[in-house]
């Protein structure tokens, strides 16, 4: 009887154990899959630039206007929306965009509040669209106390079909 409860109180023991390590092992899975179209059916698509060198710029000026082309190389009408991966760049929140330099369509948007459309290609190929793109400093409130040399960014550009 005694060897019984002994046995008993082990197996109660390895169970409470195997609960724990069975409860305190969470861990995170990040799954991530693409979905493809059939065949024939809208595609979006787009081409960037790899690179734009700004040349250089003093606390609270302002650079050339560089005007920037992106492809449309899918079949439907899209619109882009530009976005920096690292949102909180003190430097590069203070790009701004305008689709045309004077004109109806002049107005500047800073980055996170700008996006244009680009028309599907007529052909099979591809549509160019340009914007213009500048950094003013004017509003930057952080002091630059050195140089910064090569500082950079990654924007994002975000192509949904437009409607």
């Amino acid at each position: 009887m005694k060897r019984g409860k002994l046995n008993l109180i082990f197996l109660i023991l390895i169970l409470s154990l195997s609960i724990y390590f069975v409860s305190a092992a969470n861990d995170t899975l990040t799954v991530e899959i693409n979905v493809l179209a059939n065949e024939g059916s809208s595609s979006i698509s787009i081409e960037v630039p790899d690179s734009l060198y700004m040349g250089e710029i003093n606390e609270g000026g302002v650079t050339d206007k560089f005007q920037v082309y992106i492809n449309n190389t899918g079949n439907v009408n899209i619109t882009i929306t530009p976005e920096l991966v690292s949102p909180y760049d003190s430097i590069f929140n203070n790009l701004y965009f305008q689709d045309r330099k004077t004109g109806n369509n002049s107005q500047e948007f800073q980055i996170g509040d700008y996006s244009f459309s680009i028309a599907k290609p007529s052909t099979s190929g591809k549509r160019s669209e340009y914007f213009w793109m500048w950094l003013d400093l004017a509003q930057h409130t952080e002091d630059i106390a050195d140089d910064k040399i090569g500082v950079k960014a990654d924007i994002r550009f975000i192509a949904l079909p437009s409607v």
